[in-house]
């Protein structure tokens, strides 16, 4: 079935893409085929996953892994997958099926671009192989393009350590039952650090084997599988996926181009084989994938979803000795103001102002790995910026920034992560101007599992930064967001514990923006 792209034009650059993602797909040749299979373990162990939808379908994921730890458990060949939608949990009317290869050079993963269902409403799905069947998943189409939906709930999330907790907030989060679930980075780690409450698979990894090991183990979370099963995800990644601070082509510890664009490639090839990514994500040769994505929730929401790693300029003032992310005075660092320096990339930053809140959408979002909004950590005159941030690329925020003051969107409400703390509070028009307009609202999440230890420092640096209206880092947990066309709610979820499995939730705090009124308010729930 082909891949159909929006008629409003998504970038020449996604469509090309997509072209060519398919023709690889169609024109990579089936070594050999199993044509028996028999299994030593249930080959389902990692699960199913559905994600990217649309108004007509979604994509549907699974991989075949009887025993995960081992990559020869299955041998050099293509096994036949047999996969169904249904409308009913019992698969009395399948919508649709087909069959589908699992190739060796995919680990065995198996990605279905599953189109022509109805707009807005839930299917089941699920699949086999030999006389196995899979658990079942749930996935939902989005709302027709011009509709008009009353509301929408979802959540977000990032920063999920494998070793230093369990994933228990998406039990919670399940509880919720949200709609769609956004992962904003951090979905894994490749470097096991810290506090260790269960045992990582790998030191740190390197090599293919290595970051599809990772990914495995992480799929046999029961709480993260069973996520998974509940709803499509939508992702973008931070840089623990590849290597920490990384940057474009560019490792933390200032390996060799050549070795560290191997290190990327395979981490990257085994974050597609383990996610729900339709074919326009597909590394491409040089191991390049396109993340970036927009679409619709009817004309309630437009989510604008970038990939803030694999196209941007390498980290201001950056020292022999230290080479990740640090915390300099703007005025020491004159790298930081260079105009040429980019976040998003040439081809990223012209897909962005292609289309970015031309749908009239009442809630415009941006969802990154991220947090845009001006964080000064030097305390007095002098204005201090995070180097592995947005704050030290100004020129790149400035076009988003002026963007919005050039389309005036009525609401726009940035999401991201990776701080291991919740903020909440607006991005300025100057970050040195607390006077000066508020143009994004932001939520940032707190972490699933991975630590974080500046609760003291956070709070002492609040005075310094009047656009920042609530942070917290002592709890790990994810946001749950509810979005009509008055309000939008920012639920903020906690669990009291991660080290063990029995942890208790509630809630934090909640805030809301309301429609076309600037700025954040605390809210009841």
């Amino acid at each position: 079935m082909p891949l159909i792209l929006p008629t409003t034009r998504r970038a020449l650059l996604y469509r090309a893409a997509a072209v060519a993602g398919l023709a690889a797909a169609a024109a990579m040749p089936l070594r050999r085929v199993w044509a028996a299979p028999r299994f030593i373990n249930d080959p389902f162990q990692l699960g199913v996953a559905s994600g990217d939808p649309v108004p007509d379908g979604f994509v549907i994921w699974t991989r075949l892994a009887p025993d995960p730890y081992d990559p020869r458990a299955l041998p050099d060949e293509a096994i036949e997958v047999t996969w169904e939608v249904a409308e009913d949990e019992k698969f009395r009317k399948v919508a649709v099926s087909g069959n589908v290869f699992a190739r060796p050079e995919r680990a065995h993963s198996v990605h279905v671009d599953v189109r022509g269902l109805n707009a807005d409403r839930a299917y089941f799905y699920r699949f086999r192989c030999a006389d196995v069947v899979s658990r079942i998943g749930r996935a939902s189409t989005l709302p027709p393009p011009r509709s008009s939906p009353d509301r929408l709930r979802f959540a977000f999330a990032s920063c999920q350590n494998y070793g230093q907790g369990y994933f228990t907030p998406f039990r919670d989060m399940i509880a919720q039952d949200p709609r769609l679930i956004a992962h904003l980075g951090d979905y894994i780690y490749e470097v096991d650090w810290g506090l260790r409450i269960r045992n990582a698979p790998v030191g740190e990894a390197r090599t293919l084997d290595e970051y599809r090991l990772i990914h495995a183990v992480y799929k046999m979370d029961p709480d993260l599988q069973a996520a998974h099963a509940h709803c499509p995800w939508v992702f973008t990644w931070d840089d623990h996926e590849v290597d920490n601070d990384y940057a474009g082509d560019l490792s933390e510890a200032g390996d060799d181009p050549a070795v560290f664009a191997q290190r990327r490639i395979a981490a990257y090839r085994a974050y597609y084989e383990h996610l729900p990514l339709r074919a326009v994500a597909a590394p491409q040769d040089n191991g390049a994938m396109i993340l970036f994505q927009r679409f619709n929730f009817g004309n309630l929401a437009e989510f604008n979803v970038l990939d803030l790693r694999q196209y941007r300029s390498n980290q201001a003032c950056e020292t022999p000795d230290w080479r990740s992310g640090r915390v300099v005075d703007i005025s020491a660092c004159p790298d930081i103001n260079d105009p040429a320096r980019t976040m998003l990339g040439p081809y990223q930053e012209r897909w962005f102002q292609l289309n970015f809140a031309r749908t009239g959408s009442i809630w415009t979002v941006i969802a990154h790995s991220l947090m845009m909004m001006g964080f000064d950590q030097i305390p007095g005159p002098a204005r201090g910026a995070y180097t592995d941030n947005w704050g030290a690329y100004p020129a790149a925020k400035r076009k988003i920034l002026d963007q919005i003051k050039a389309r005036k969107p009525a609401n726009v409400v940035a999401i991201g992560g990776d701080i291991h703390s919740y903020f909440v509070g607006e991005v300025k028009d100057d970050d040195a101007d607390p006077a000066s307009a508020s143009l994004i609202s932001e939520f940032v999440c707190t972490s699933i599992t991975s630590e974080s230890y500046n609760t003291a420092l956070f709070e002492s640096l609040m005075a310094e930064n009047p656009n920042i209206s609530f942070v917290n880092d002592r709890f790990r947990g994810y946001v749950l967001c509810d979005l009509d066309r008055t309000r939008w709610l920012s639920t903020l979820r906690v669990i009291d514990t991660v080290h063990t499995r029995d942890g208790a939730f509630r809630t934090l705090a909640a805030f809301a923006v309301e429609n076309g009124k600037p700025g954040i308010q605390p809210a009841s729930t």
